[in-house]
């Protein structure tokens, strides 16, 4: 069946076509303005779709390479600078002038430009340590917005707990010298000594990383001249506590009990059971070998033993049977279940902690190194606050050396005066800082907790950054890995001892001119020959000791830089590691941009061709249609 074509038909197919070129011409024309194939994704929703993949891919691959490793490159490049330095002033500064010292005594000026040099050195060293990117410290961990070091003389109370083995016991060298070194003219009289007073003895020590710590005065005489002097200092080891349910085993040196909660009692009772015997008491409670128990049951405690229940959930068995006096102590809590029982929580090790015999606010006093010297005081355990020093008698050297050596040693202590340079023990130690609140009130803050539950913790917080797919790289040397509390406690004792050796060559001197003087003669001439004697003998075993110490200094100052070089090494090889990520990166990101580059953008050559083709086929239609639109059906019936 034919069908008729009229004019209106061929006018709107004419028309429709021409709207068709047009919208053609439109979309070519917007291709060419915006250099891209689609301005929407109904475009054409195969290119759309892999546009959002691959855009996203690249914003990843842009943010890995632009962002993230460009700040770690930073970052790792500004730390080994700063580990460069302290290797520096390790190997040029340190120890040429620890060599120096080795080779002899020196002459008075000689020895005070070393001991410039050495305080210069470690206070270098510990302000390398402060050094940041973009305003975030480099070696603190998290703690990116403290500086590793005080920047100013401070008085702020920081109770300080350390984590040792007994591998921190080690041997100094002592010499006693009396009122040597402050002879004078006025008063050489009534010093006397002489060179057989002068002695030396090697004594054991633990050295905390800080000097200048709290000590309290106990007593004071009628002139307010302090007496006797106490202290919160703690030092224990640690144990496993063997807890069993709701029980737990803890000892000192002559005691052992099972310590366990009844939780059916209210209040609940503390139990102890010594050797087969039960002592009830409840919160609050002690008892001791004196006690009447309930019922009148015998008190079998040993003499000098005494039990108590803390308030706070503390057990503690308080042993003076023992020299030092010991005190055992584990705490614990108690909580419901989900059925409403109480059930008691032990702590999984507990603390014996060892009575400090005598404290001495300094070691200026040779009374403090002869407290732990001979048999007499082999069970002495003393503390000198302004040299942080824990001497131990030879009883309690052994014993604490007998111990397994991966048994914590545990020292707890305040310390309030900071000096510009100390390190921080926020980042090192369980640390408990009091400080002022806005209102007025002390405020208490709690640093490295979890260090009391896992000492293996040893303070690490690794900061990571993402340069990658699943890809993250360490950026960060932490401050333990660099500056250790030892450098500055070694060559502090370096220039204590140059001083001392210092002080007791003035009095030779002021002796020796007194002599000559010619205006002394009898006893008085004696005695200043004697001094003269005993402060030569004092000059060698100083001088001695003073090389010794140096000799080992030799060997440490080793260990301190290779400790150093490690990071050094270390913070190099992610530097390496590093630049291959970026080197991947730069490649990924010119890959990528060139898939989305052909995905996205159009060409501009054959957007040219087209376009002058699709005008010359706009231009033809027009013609065309122009012909068309003259024409209507009178025409034909004309």
């Amino acid at each position: 069946m034919a069908m008729r074509i009229t004019t209106k038909m061929m006018q709107n197919t004419s028309l429709r076509n021409l709207n068709i070129n047009k919208a053609r011409q439109e979309m070519l024309t917007n291709q060419m303005s915006t250099g891209k194939k689609i301005t929407r994704p109904s475009d054409d929703p195969v290119i759309a779709i892999r546009a959002l993949k691959l855009n996203s891919s690249l914003d990843k691959i842009d943010q890995y390479y632009e962002k993230n490793a460009a700040d770690a490159a930073s970052w790792l490049e500004l730390t080994d600078a700063a580990i460069a330095t302290v290797n520096g002033i390790l190997s040029n500064d340190i120890k040429a002038n620890i060599n120096q010292i080795c080779n002899s005594y020196m002459k008075v000026k000689d020895r005070e430009a070393v001991i410039l040099s050495l305080t210069n050195a470690v206070k270098e060293i510990y302000s390398t340590g402060n050094a940041d990117s973009a305003g975030r410290s480099l070696f603190t961990g998290y703690r990116t917005d403290m500086p590793l070091t005080m920047k100013s003389d401070k008085f702020e109370k920081n109770v300080i707990t350390e984590q040792l083995t007994n591998a921190a016991i080690d041997k100094k060298t002592f010499v006693k010298t009396g009122n040597l070194k402050s002879i004078n003219e006025g008063n050489f009289m009534s010093q006397d000594t002489t060179e057989y007073k002068v002695t030396t003895d090697d004594i054991y020590r633990i050295r905390l990383a800080y000097g200048e710590v709290d000590i309290e005065v106990a007593e004071r005489d009628k002139d307010g001249k302090p007496t006797k002097y106490e202290s919160n200092i703690d030092i224990g080891f640690m144990s496993d506590a063997k807890v069993q349910g709701n029980s737990a085993q803890i000892s000192t040196g002559s005691v052992s009990a099972y310590v366990s909660v009844d939780v059916n009692k209210v209040p609940a009772e503390a139990v102890f059971n010594v050797n087969g015997q039960e002592y009830r008491m409840v919160k609050g409670e002690t008892i001791d070998s004196t006690t009447t128990l309930p019922g009148g049951a015998t008190n079998s405690l040993p003499t000098g033993v005494t039990l108590s229940y803390g308030e706070d959930g503390t057990f503690k068995i308080v042993d003076t049977n023992m020299v030092p006096n010991e005190t055992a102590s584990i705490g614990s809590t108690i909580t419901k279940d989900s059925s409403g029982k109480s059930v008691v929580t032990f702590d999984e090790k507990f603390k014996t902690s060892l009575a400090i015999s005598d404290y001495y606010p300094s070691g200026s006093d040779d009374n403090a190194y002869l407290s732990v010297v001979g048999k007499e005081n082999a069970n002495k355990l003393t503390y000198i606050a302004d040299t942080g020093e824990l001497l131990l008698g030879d009883n309690i050297k052994k014993r604490l050396s007998e111990l397994p050596s991966d048994t914590e040693l545990r020292v707890t202590y305040e310390k309030s005066n900071w000096k510009e340079n100390d390190l921080d023990p926020v980042h090192y130690f369980y640390t408990e800082r009091t400080t002022k609140s806005a209102s007025g009130k002390d405020k208490t803050t709690k640093y490295n907790e979890n260090f009391l539950a896992d000492p293996s913790a040893n303070g690490k917080q690794i900061i990571e950054y993402d340069v990658g797919n699943n890809q993250s790289l360490r950026v960060n040397t932490t401050a333990d890995e660099v500056f250790t509390h030892d450098i500055g406690r070694d060559m502090q004792e370096v220039v204590e001892m140059l001083k001392e050796y210092g002080s007791l060559e003035e009095s030779l001197n002021t002796v020796e001119s007194l002599i000559k003087s010619e205006k002394y003669d009898g006893d008085e001439l004696k005695r200043l020959e004697e001094q003269k004697a005993a402060l030569n003998e004092a000059m060698t075993r100083v001088g001695d000791k003073i090389n010794k110490r140096c000799q080992a200094l030799i060997k440490d100052g080793d260990n301190y830089f290779e400790r150093a070089q490690l990071a050094e090494t270390d913070c190099g090889s992610r530097e390496s590691r590093l630049r291959l990520v970026q080197n991947r990166l730069s490649m990924q990101q010119t890959n990528f941009g060139e898939l989305v580059s052909e995905n996205e953008d159009a060409d501009y050559t054959d957007l040219v061709i087209q376009l002058k083709s699709i005008g010359m086929t706009y231009e033809a239609a027009l013609s065309s249609i122009s012909y068309v639109m003259q024409t209507s059906l009178l025409d034909f019936v004309r």
